[in-house]
């Protein structure tokens, strides 16, 4: 009676990517809420819709660097908002970086309703992708804590939204195991 033994090589093969891009991501010391709000007091329902807009536009770009709380300074192109519908632009500063918003009320006497879409994309950033990582892939510890890794990302960034923003997450090991694009909304940001 004959024995067989199957041999696997190991000549040529490449470690798994999946692995090895990125930098490992640590648990953090302090998760963002992932609710960002600014730094300054939030305005009253009977302060100026300019200041609760300002506010608005803030929280949006705190989000959308991954909810990491940092000063925000918003200057708009009008000093107030009336009850006709007007058009302007405001601008949210963010760790240096400008973010511009076309804004648009209706009007309204009682209720005041707007829409604001940014112009030159959303931020990205290096904290804030590390922290949404490990907030939805690292809290299960295990393999994808251990394998978790992510793209070196700048500090802070301008990127297009609603698209995958050129950097990736990777879970090496377990359940998870994928590469996963950073994805920055109007609202937020994602992982893919």
């Amino acid at each position: 009676m004959g024995l067989v033994v199957a041999a696997a090589s190991a000549c040529g093969s490449s470690p798994d990517p999946l692995l090895t891009n990125g930098t490992p991501v640590p648990s953090p010391t302090a998760t963002p809420s992932g609710k960002a709000a600014p730094q300054h007091p939030a305005p009253g329902k009977k302060a100026p819709v300019l200041d609760q807009i300002k506010y608005d536009l803030e929280s949006r770009v705190l989000a959308m660097g991954g909810g990491v709380p940092q000063q925000t300074v918003t200057s708009c192109d009008t000093a107030e908002v009336g009850n006709t519908p007007q058009k302007f632009t405001c601008t949210v500063k963010y760790l240096g970086v400008d973010v511009p918003f076309n804004v648009e009320t209706k009007g309204g006497f009682i209720l005041m309703q707007y829409t604001a879409t940014p112009t030159k994309g959303g931020v990205v950033t290096d904290e804030g992708v590390r922290a949404r990582a490990w907030k939805q892939y690292g809290i299960y510890g295990g393999k994808a804590a251990r394998s978790l890794r992510c793209d070196k990302v700048p500090k802070v960034r301008l990127v297009p939204l609603d698209k995958p923003s050129g950097y990736r997450c990777y879970v090496g090991e377990g359940g998870l195991k994928g590469a996963y694009d950073v994805v920055v909304t109007a609202h937020g940001m994602r992982l893919t």
